[in-house]
């Protein structure tokens, strides 16, 4: 048996003993030591270079595929004669599907209705309309006006339109005046802003008009008008008295007014015209013939213009004694009437009013 072994061992060439595998531990740095040697360089430890991760490729996105639109619809914007105001819209989807429309802003004008209204695509092919109204634009007015007294001859006049539409206007005919002048655009377009246009007329009969500042002193008594040839009131100014001229009218007849301030016109006959009020009055001759004195104990109250002042005089057609109030209370002591029908009051020893401007009071109000 020995044998035999030994015939293995020597025809069988022997194994490496394997050894046990030990962990792998890394050998630390050597220390440098304290004698510097400078035939030793030191160790180059090398850079640590950090670890960067790429990220993934992005994955493609599918695309996404639509099927063929397979409905029209066609959107008409017309005014109210159907008349295009834009190129139509047309728009495309499925059948069944959504409208999706937002409707139009036309400068100018305003959406009226809708033909043929629909929230989806109902057929292969149809057909919208929007029909649109013109705007309005602001008025035209005109007044009519007097151009010497200032007064409307008539109610002003409205004039409308659409916008951008054009106007012109023409002066209306009233009876017994004449266009004398225009202020403001006659012709023109309706806008957003609105305009004025003022006519003014001048009577027929009224040849010149002169605007003055003077006086006239009157040389006989004098009947006062509402107009020039107009219808008299019922008293007369006093000749000598001073009165300021506002205007001077001359008719087509030759016939020349005074104007003494509102609608009070004189004659310019028997009259001295001047240009300053300064000069020495003369009171007329007391040549008023009384037709009846009464007597008479009443109570009246001044009835003339509100918040206004009367004058009352120390005789009737006299010197100024003072003023009244409207609605002042007057104890009346006597009562006169003239030979023109005229009235007056006595309302104290030397203060006399015409009656016209006294209101008397009831006794048993009182």
């Amino acid at each position: 048996m020995a044998l035999f072994n030994w015939l293995r061992r020597l025809i069988t060439p022997p194994q490496p003993r394997q050894r046990p595998e030990r962990p792998y531990r890394p050998r630390p740095a050597a220390r440098p030591t304290k004698r510097h040697d400078p035939s030793v360089e030191p160790p180059v430890t090398p850079p640590v270079v950090p670890t960067v991760e790429t990220p993934p490729a992005p994955q493609p996105t599918p695309i996404q595929t639509h099927a063929q639109p397979d409905a029209t619809l066609v959107v008409r914007l017309v005014d109210e004669a159907n008349r295009p105001l834009q190129p139509a819209l047309v728009l495309t989807g499925q059948l069944n599907a959504p409208v999706h429309l937002k409707l139009p802003q036309i400068t100018g004008y305003t959406l009226l209705h809708i033909n043929g209204f629909t929230q989806n695509f109902l057929s292969e092919y149809g057909l919208t309309t929007l029909v649109y109204r013109r705007q309005w634009g602001q008025p035209v007015i005109t007044y009519l006006v007097d151009y010497d007294s200032g007064q409307l001859l008539a109610l002003p006049q409205l004039f409308r339109g659409e916008l951008t539409a054009r106007f012109q206007i023409t002066p209306p005919t009233v009876p017994g005046y004449h266009i004398f002048q225009a202020q403001g655009d006659q012709q023109g377009q309706y806008d957003r802003t609105s305009k004025r246009i003022v006519f003014f007329y001048r009577r027929d009969a009224w040849q010149t008009v002169q605007r003055v500042r003077q006086y006239v002193t009157l040389t006989a008594d004098h009947a006062v008008y509402d107009e020039p040839a107009g219808q008299a009131y019922g008293y007369q100014f006093p000749a000598q008295s001073l009165w300021r001229l506002f205007a001077i009218i001359t008719l087509t007849d030759g016939q020349v007014w005074y104007n003494l301030g509102g609608e009070q016109w004189l004659d310019a006959r028997e009259t001295d015209r001047h240009e300053h009020w300064s000069r020495t009055l003369q009171l007329p001759p007391k040549v008023t013939t009384w037709r009846t004195k009464t007597a008479t104990h009443q109570v009246g109250r001044v009835d003339y213009v509100p918040q206004g002042a009367l004058t009352i005089f120390r005789e009737p057609y006299g010197e100024v004694a003072g003023q009244v109030q409207n609605g002042d209370l007057l104890e009346i002591r006597q009562r006169l009437v003239d030979d023109q029908n005229l009235v007056w009051y006595q309302v104290g020893p030397e203060a006399y009013i015409n009656a016209r401007y006294v209101r008397l009071i009831p006794q048993h109000t009182l």
